[in-house]
């Protein structure tokens, strides 16, 4: 973060000091003027009607002016309104399906994907965070649903799924028809969290293969996680 004593800089000295700067450094400024920024925190005192009706008329066309800075621009980065940052941008179709899996989430399972997407995309990564939140989004999905009684007791774990599924697929199968037309098993689906859940080599120190996780790492893993949340919030994996 920038350090600068605001009161000894003029307004003009202050936009050329700005100017001066290294790109990266602005892009800094942006992105914590617009996590800083109060957006649609208008004061209570105010009541709910004012602050959506300032929220609707002041800040979102400063977000939008600043969205069509970094499309005119071919900025390397997108506004991401939900969690209030810049994070990469990536191809249209990939944040589309991206965002369709988010949407589709309870806000829970939403809230963890969304975090992961930041920290894999953000303008400071943090290919680790990636995924400890990755594998949370889909355990808020996967351990309510196939294993009830142990995430009531709060002892469900993305392992502990896998373990059942293994254990009693009969149980279970996929909507995806196999080769006779019907539902599949759900070998594809554990093959899947099983991927994402052993890859998280950062989860314990100690290890002989405990290290840290690299960028490429860190993004195929949220883009795993969003296909699970998806699969899994809108009915893939289902009972027999």
């Amino acid at each position: 973060m920038l350090h600068m004593k605001m009161s000894r800089i003029s307004k003009a000295g202050y936009v050329q000091d700005l100017v001066s700067r290294h790109p990266s450094d602005l892009m800094t400024v942006v992105d914590a003027t617009f996590q800083l920024h109060p957006g649609g925190d208008a004061p209570d005192a105010y009541g709910d009607a004012y602050r959506d009706e300032w929220t609707e008329r002041v800040f979102v066309p400063l977000l939008d002016k600043l969205d069509a800075i970094h499309v005119d621009g071919s900025s390397l980065y997108r506004v991401d309104r939900d969690s209030r940052c810049l994070v990469g941008r990536v191809d249209q179709t990939v944040q589309d399906a991206a965002d369709a899996a988010i949407k589709s989430a309870p806000h829970a399972a939403a809230d963890h994907l969304r975090a992961a997407w930041v920290a894999a995309y953000g303008l400071s990564p943090d290919p680790d965070k990636v995924f400890g939140e990755s594998i949370r989004d889909v355990e808020e999905l996967a351990c309510p649903l196939v294993e009830q009684k142990k995430a009531a007791q709060n002892t469900a774990t993305i392992g502990t799924v896998i373990g059942e599924l293994r254990n009693s697929g009969h149980k279970w199968e996929l909507l995806l028809p196999g080769k006779d037309g019907k539902p599949r098993d759900v070998d594809s689906i554990v093959a899947m969290m099983e991927t994402l859940w052993q890859a998280q080599v950062s989860r314990h120190g100690g290890a002989h293969e405990s290290r840290r996780h690299t960028q490429e790492e860190a993004e195929a893993a949220v883009h795993l996680a969003a296909l699970l949340v998806q699969w899994l919030s809108t009915g893939v994996l289902r009972r027999r």
